[in-house]
């Protein structure tokens, strides 16, 4: 806290200690006039400490640095002397050992570079730094969705990756710099060791190919004759480094095996969400229906099998999510050896479906979902929900005959449509199939015939009335709301046509187009094209919040769906009952469910 009061800030500079303490411990200690405390006990994840901070700030730029460092005062001017680069999303400083500590494992840290970011600028061609001393810009967290939460190491790799994946740049400022304080005994080397190893391995299954794999075995005998070698020529220091480096090659592998996920507390669920990746923006049903049935009593815990690349954390908050990408080698070996124990027929009868399923979807292996069995065997739930009769439909499907439970699907749209994968064999395997609309219901029921048909319900998804009301007076102007990816099948083409053809004096005085996708490029070029392009407006992907205040501005929202060449389709979109709900007209296609 009194580091951070040394810094030498400028007006509007703010300086925030997260406490994610479960005991909040920073929090009892009296603060200095200029450092805020911010408490962020929900989760033992250094980066959901870090999203909090961020959170809670307001400046262009973020600097996160960790408690155990020291920054020299002038550490704002380095970073901004001169300013970075427009195209930087992410700045790494300069991170050396704290010259003061004499405890041998510290030493030993401070000879190996323990968290020097010089070696971090040259990974496989894609530099990332550490949050031990990282400046960011707010708009690249923000595009990227800020650190995933939930995690034990690496989440700083990921970020940066990220960061690159959508076109940010990485810089590398060494004149920045802070002085870390390492480690100084053999046990706490160990424990950050195992720690690194987890999230190494973490890194390597959500970003292949940009990190070394496991230690080499070798590399330890390696280790314990050179120790040996430099003891009989007198040298005890590089003799004990030696062995240091054993017993950190040990450790690092000994993680690389293990798990990176930070284990959420809770009961029993009543309902286990199976879903793919979780939270997307655009799928803010499937957390609103979590919390509705919550709110009805139902416990409910959320089985995905990974985090999106730009997440929408807010969705997820409150909500107890473990994810299968957080599972390490060891665990699903050990979780795989059980539930074949316990069930060797039904996962002989698994292994037969797979050779069945790979033909039309990539299949993850027994062992992938063995840990995903053990959670929900080790808390007796007996209730599996699928959002998408996609790779979660069959997941939920394989759980439910593997442990003798209950797996419901829900279907919406692509997965039935545009890329129906083993989709007759899932629905009929069910214990239940709902979808949104009556339109997807027909279609199901007579993809199945009867018997089957009658197990196809149709549960529309609702809006909240309490959110989504009108707070001003219906606006004078003619701006036109579209909501939705930029895909084939929203339409969107068509809506910059449509406006095209008006007489000038007829044309809405704004279309505010929000949504970000792959034919983003395509659509600006049409209205370029079409003269259309100072009426025509991209928002890009706005939050939720962003998306009511749209509406509330809106003379009107246009909802232009189509068939896509390739057969995808939406099914009946939300935000459609969202601006009913707040008493904006819709004009719309009569195509899928709109009608309805």
């Amino acid at each position: 806290m009194l580091t951070l009061a040394s810094l030498d800030v400028g007006d509007g500079d703010e300086l925030i200690l997260v406490d994610n303490t479960a005991e909040g411990t920073a929090l009892a200690i009296a603060a200095p006039p200029t450092v805020r405390v911010v408490a962020a006990p929900e989760q033992q994840s250094s980066y959901f400490a870090r999203n909090t901070g961020a959170e809670a700030s307001s400046g262009e730029w973020l600097l996160f640095v960790d408690d155990d460092t020291r920054p020299g005062a002038d550490l704002l001017a380095a970073y901004f002397s001169p300013a970075p680069d427009p195209k930087t999303g992410a700045v790494a400083g300069a991170v050396a050992g704290d010259p003061t500590q004499s405890a041998l494992v510290a030493r030993y840290a401070r000879a190996r570079g323990h968290l020097d970011q010089a070696l971090n600028q040259d990974v496989a061609s894609r530099p990332f730094g550490v949050t031990a001393n990282l400046l960011v810009r707010r708009q690249a967290w923000s595009e990227v969705g800020g650190f995933l939460d939930g995690i034990r190491s690496g989440g700083d790799g990921d970020f940066c990756f990220r960061l690159q994946e959508v076109g940010w740049a990485m810089e590398f400022r060494p004149t920045a710099g802070v002085e870390h304080k390492h480690r100084e005994t053999v046990a706490a080397l160990v424990r950050q060791m195992v720690r690194y190893g987890a999230g190494r391995a973490w890194l390597n299954r959500r970003h292949p190919g940009f990190l070394p794999g496991p230690p080499s075995p070798l590399s330890i005998p390696c280790s314990v004759a050179g120790a040996l070698r430099w003891l009989l020529a007198g040298e005890r220091e590089r003799s004990s480094f030696r062995m240091l480096d054993a017993v950190a090659v040990a450790a690092d592998g000994l993680g690389y095996l293990g798990g990176n996920g930070v284990s959420p507390p809770g009961p029993s669920a009543d309902v286990v969400m199976v879903l793919d990746a979780f939270p997307r923006g655009s799928e803010t049903f499937i957390s609103e229906e979590a919390r509705a049935l919550e709110r009805l009593g139902y416990d409910v815990r959320v089985e995905a099998a990974a985090r999106p690349v730009a997440p929408a954390r807010a969705l997820a908050r409150g909500l107890w999510v473990s994810y299968r990408e957080d599972d390490g080698a060891a665990r699903k070996l050990l979780d795989l050896a059980a539930l074949v124990s316990a069930h060797p027929v039904r996962s002989a009868r698994d292994l037969r479906g797979q050779r069945r399923w790979r033909a039309e979807e990539p299949v993850p292996p027994l062992r992938a979902l063995a840990p995903v069995a053990r959670r929900i065997r080790a808390r007796g739930e007996r209730r599996l929900h699928a959002h998408f009769a996609a790779a979660a439909g069959l997941d939920a499907l394989r759980l439910g005959r593997l442990l003798g439970v209950r797996a419901g699907i829900t279907a919406h749209a692509y997965e039935i449509f545009q890329r129906p994968a083993n989709l007759e064999e899932k629905l009929r395997g069910a214990a239940y199939v709902s979808t949104g609309c009556l339109y997807n219901v027909r279609y199901l029921r007579e993809l199945l015939g009867p018997p089957a048909d009658a197990q196809v319900h149709e549960i529309r998804m609702g809006v909240d009335g309490n959110r989504f009301r009108r707070s001003t007076p219906y606006p004078d102007g003619s701006t036109v709301a579209a909501v939705g990816r930029l895909v084939e099948k929203k339409g969107f083409a068509d809506l910059i046509e449509a406006v095209a053809l008006m007489p000038e004096e007829a044309r809405p005085e704004r279309v505010v187009i929000a949504g970000e996708g792959p034919l983003g490029d395509e659509l600006r070029e049409l209205a370029e094209q079409r003269g259309v392009s100072d009426r025509v407006k991209f928002a890009g992907a706005l939050s939720h919040a962003q998306i009511r205040e749209l509406l509330e501005d809106a003379a009107l929202l246009a909802m232009p769906c189509v068939v896509a060449a390739d057969g995808d389709r939406d099914s009946m979109p939300v935000v459609v009952k969202e601006a009913l709900a707040m008493e904006v007209p819709v004009v719309a296609t009569d195509e899928v469910a709109l009608p309805e």
